[in-house]
Order: C-alpha cells, then sequence, then structure tokens
C-alpha cells in the first residue's frame, strides 16, 4: 500500500488501499481510490490546528506499477461532471481542498464515483466506488511529542500515540516518515503482515534509520475503508474511505563531536565538545570500552562544551560523549 506520504510537501495527496500481494498485480494498474479525510500539524504536546494547505481534502487517484502507463484519466461524482485527473507519471491523481469539512461534502457530496481510466495496453476501464456517508476517523495525536524534537538517530525511537476518542479495532493505521518526495520510513500497508490498527498505540523505529541534522516529517494516519471493488480491473483492487492524518516535525540531532584540548597537566585532561546549543552534554569514561560511567554533565547556550577531567596514571583512558 502506498500511503499519504510525501503528498504535503509535493502539493499532492496520495493513499491507495491495495489489497493483496503485488506479484498478482495486472500489467498497467496497481490500483484506485475515492477519498475524504482530514489533514492536521501537531504544534506541541497537546495543540493540534488544521493544515492550512489540505485542511479537509478529496483524493481520487489511479496508482500504476510503473510511469506513463495511462493515456488519460478522469471522474465523476454524484453530480455528473466528469472532472480531468493529473498525470504524475506512476499515478493520477486530484485532489480537492477544502476549509471545512460541511463545504467539501457540498462541493462533492456522498455517493457513487465513477473512475474512467484508459490503459496504454488494456483499453477503457470505468469503475465505480460507493463513498457511502461516513464520520472522520478520531484524530490521532503523538504522546510522546519531546522525545520527536531532538532524535539521536543512532538510537531506536519508540513512538507512542492515541486518538480523540479510541476508533474501532479494523480501522486501518499507517505510521511513516518522509524527506520531502522520498519515503524513509512506514509501517506495512493495509492487507500487510504487521499491520497497525485501530488497536495499536506503538512502534519502534530502528536505530540509524534516519540520518542526523534533518527535519523529518512524521505522519500518523488511521483509515476507515468503506466499500472497495475488486471486480472492474483485473487483479487490481479499488478502495474508498474516509481518514484522518496528523504530521509532526521530527528533528535529529547532529552526534556531539570530541577532541582533546591538551595533553595532562596539573593532573588533568581538558576536553571540548561540541553539541547542539542549549543541549545537555554528559561525558563519560571507560578503562576497557566494556563498562562506562558518567563523568560530568553540561549545557553550552553555544553547543562548546569544555571539561577538565581527572588523568589517572598508568591506565587506558577513553572518553565518549553523549546528548541528552
Amino acid at each position: 500500500m502506498k500511503t499519504l506520504a510525501g503528498a504535503r510537501a509535493a502539493g499532492w495527496i496520495l493513499l491507495l488501499l491495495w489489497l493483496g500481494p503485488v506479484g498478482t498485480r495486472a500489467a498497467d494498474v496497481l490500483g484506485y481510490s475515492v477519498l475524504k479525510g482530514q489533514f492536521l500539524l501537531q504544534t506541541d504536546a497537546e495543540v493540534l490546528e488544521p493544515d492550512p494547505d489540505f485542511a479537509f481534502s478529496l483524493l481520487v487517484s489511479v496508482d500504476l506499477t510503473d510511469f506513463d502507463l495511462l493515456a488519460n484519466a478522469s471522474f465523476s461524482g454524484p453530480g455528473g461532471a466528469a472532472e480531468a485527473m493529473d498525470d504524475l507519471g506512476d499515478y493520477w491523481s486530484f485532489l480537492e481542498v477544502q476549509q471545512t469539512l460541511e463545504a467539501l461534502n457540498a462541493a462533492y457530496e456522498w455517493g457513487d464515483y465513477t473512475l474512467d481510466f484508459e490503459s496504454v495496453t488494456e483499453g477503457p476501464f470505468s469503475c465505480v466506488l460507493h463513498l457511502a456517508e461516513t464520520p472522520l476517523p478520531p484524530t490521532p495525536k503523538l504522546v510522546n511529542f519531546a522525545d520527536v524534537q531532538a532524535v539521536d538517530a543512532t538510537k531506536p525511537l519508540t513512538l507512542t500515540w492515541d486518538f480523540t476518542e479510541p476508533p474501532p479495532p479494523d480501522d486501518f493505521v499507517q505510521v511513516y516518515v518522509s524527506l520531502g518526495h522520498a519515503s524513509i520510513y512506514a509501517t506495512p500497508g493495509l492487507g500487510q503482515e504487521g499491520a497497525l490498527n485501530g488497536a495499536s498505540r506503538s512502534i519502534t523505529i530502528p536505530p540509524d534509520t534516519l540520518d542526523p541534522g534533518l527535519i523529518y516529517s512524521l505522519n500518523l494516519e488511521i483509515t476507515r475503508v468503506v466499500a472497495t471493488n475488486s471486480d472492474c480491473y483485473p487483479d487490481a483492487d479499488g478502495a474508498a474511505g474516509t481518514f484522518s492524518s496528523t504530521e509532526v516535525d521530527l528533528i535529529t540531532v547532529v552526534p556531539p563531536e570530541l577532541r582533546l584540548l591538551s595533553r595532562p597537566a596539573n593532573g588533568l585532561i581538558s576536553l571540548e565538545v561540541v553539541a547542539e546549543p542549549d543541549q545537555t552534554v554528559v561525558l563519560q569514561g571507560s578503562e576497557n570500552l566494556l563498562t562506562w560511567s558518567d563523568l560530568d554533565t553540561n549545557t553550552a547556550p553555544d553547543g562548546t562544551n569544555i571539561f577538565n577531567v581527572p588523568a589517572v596514571v598508568r591506565v587506558m583512558q577513553v572518553f565518549r560523549a553523549l546528548q541528552r
């Protein structure tokens, strides 16, 4: 399953709900979807606000197994008027944004949506998805917001979330991290082994998945599938549903740089640790590289931390610095 990953940065949003393995797919089309939902931004531990660029959106898409496999694509809603979709290479998409759900529902009513597209090798198709009136899923919120504001990319990162109200367990949940248009990490797609659902509340991103010194987009999404169509296009699924998506900035820090300022003098060794400004730095020492002990702690407004530690005669001393 593809997700909304990269959508906000690209100005387009894409959510596919493909229920079978990719190996069974037809030559050109991977799947198609019609979705209504909301996009929010989480700016601190408690505050969720509508994303001004996407707010409440209708998303219509036809997704392909490769680039340039459709000659054209359009859709028509309950109102009957056909609207062209945009060719974005490996998918065709339509996006409509309104600032309220009421305005979105007035512009695009609940009911039957017909997607018309022409495959370059398999000809034209006209596929119907019934988007029944369905409440949007509850809003996801990251519980441990502070933990993603200064992430050590070399360590596992556990994310914990909750919802404005408990969703049913058969709602689909996906967590993903993107950088610009690139998808960096994502939990399994709908129908895949290990996929998250409405009862899921936590995942752990493995160490070294992220790079230091970057601002990523972390997205928590919940989707409620209300209708599918597996008969229109051979071996490709269509889906209609509603969703709620919350985006959070995930910031990775640059690891501290440790260097020796002077050789032992007057029984002391002078060390400099350059880290992020106003971050707590812990200097640790070891005599065998197996066990480490905290020697000192400092927080410098400019990130430059100076440590003077006792020199031990005739004993190997190894130092490292951690940012906490």
